[in-house]
Parts: structure tokens; C-alpha cells; sequence
């Protein structure tokens, strides 16, 4: 979008200003052709930019990589926790028990937490109805696991072995990434709070599935 300005200010030359953006000046005539960035016309036709307009430009680039990265380290923890149950579930008692399509069944349930986390961060217009099924995720995950014999405890445990590896993945962008650390911050909670959701669904579904067997198991022996 290019404006002609009657106030005098120190503004910079196309030159100068795409300099400071690390872009073209054919880039940068295409984003303000395209209305992304301000120009001001001076007397003698020459597009001039002030460094407010810089600063606005690089701020939403900034926000929109953060999130981008921090999307690609989570879509790029599948193998992390791949990993984690092979050394850390894959061994105990309960797993050795399960049927192939038991663990199928459990990766399916732990891949859709982690698609839905993504989706959370990356899809602001959607966050309730995520939320939502989330919460449904996990109230299956609780119920599958109290379900197999699982106690409670042990649910919960494999439950946040998978969990910080997602916190991790933003809390390790913010130290390879200093310049997009404002946004990523701001996605730390946003992690946290969706997982504590399908969380507490787990731990409902598996206590109200272990009410239900104890009192079929009590009323069976009347």
C-alpha cells in the first residue's frame, strides 16, 4: 500500500529497508503492492518506509515462524515417543500382556492427543471445539486403560511419559530460537493446559470404569 505523507520524519529508502528485512527490493515492492507493508511517496516519486512499519512487519513474521517451528518439533516427536514406549513401557509387566491390537489401539489414542495438540496451537478459531475432543480422547484412553487392569497410578505415569517430551519441544525451540520466543512462550501454557484436559477426562473415565467393574464384580457374588 503505498501513501504520500505531509508529515516530515526520517524514513528510509527502499534500499535501506529491505536491507533490514533480509529481502529483495523486488520482494519488498511486492509486499507493498500487495498492502503487507506501508510505503510513503515522496515529491520526487520515490517509495520511502518508515521504521515503525519495519518493525510491525517483522513482529508478525516473527509470530507466524514461531508457532510454524514449534509445530514441526511436535509433528517431529512421533519417533520421541515411539522411544519412550520402547524403553520405558515396552518392559513392564502390563505391556508384555497386551494384544497387538491393543497397542495398535493405544498408538492410535496417543497420536490423535498429539494431531489435536498441534491443532490446538495452530487453529485459534477452533480451540473449543479441540478442546472438546480432546477431552474425548482422553476419556477413551482412561477407559481402554482401566479396562486392560491398569491401576491408576500406572496410567498416569505412561500418560506423562508422553507428556513431557510435548513440553520440552517448545521449552527447546525457545533456546535454539531466541527471536521467536514471544510467541512460543505464550504456546507453553496452551500446551499444557490441553494435556492437563485430556489428563483429568483419563483419570475420570478410568475411576468411573473401575466403580463400574467393582460393582458388577460385588453384585455378581450376591
Amino acid at each position: 500500500m503505498v501513501e504520500k505523507r505531509s508529515i516530515i520524519e526520517t524514513l528510509l529508502s527502499i534500499r535501506e529497508a529491505s536491507q533490514i528485512l533480509g529481502v529483495s527490493e523486488v520482494t519488498l515492492r511486492q509486499w507493498t503492492d500487495e498492502g503487507k507493508i506501508k510505503a510513503f511517496i515522496t515529491p520526487g516519486g520515490h517509495r520511502r518506509y518508515s521504521r515503525t512499519e519495519l518493525r510491525k512487519l517483522l513482529s508478525s513474521q516473527t509470530k507466524m515462524h514461531g508457532i510454524k517451528d514449534l509445530v514441526s518439533e511436535l509433528e517431529g516427536s512421533v519417533d520421541v515417543h515411539r522411544e519412550i514406549s520402547r524403553k520405558a513401557i515396552e518392559h513392564t509387566s502390563w505391556y508384555g500382556q497386551l494384544t497387538p491390537e491393543s497397542q495398535e489401539q493405544l498408538g492410535q489414542l496417543g497420536r490423535g492427543i498429539l494431531n489435536l495438540i498441534i491443532r490446538y496451537i495452530n487453529d485459534p478459531s477452533r480451540r473449543e471445539a479441540t478442546i472438546e475432543l480432546t477431552r474425548g480422547v482422553g476419556h477413551d484412553l482412561g477407559k481402554m486403560l482401566a479396562e486392560l487392569g491398569l491401576p491408576l497410578t500406572t496410567s498416569v505415569e505412561a500418560f506423562i511419559l508422553h507428556r513431557d517430551p510435548i513440553i520440552n519441544a517448545a521449552t527447546q525451540l525457545m533456546k535454539k530460537r531466541e527471536g521467536f520466543t514471544g510467541r512460543v512462550v505464550e504456546a507453553i501454557p496452551m500446551v499444557a493446559h490441553i494435556m492437563d484436559e485430556a489428563l483429568v477426562s483419563l483419570v475420570a473415565a478410568h475411576q468411573q470404569n473401575r466403580k463400574e467393574i467393582n460393582g458388577d464384580s460385588k453384585g455378581g457374588t450376591r
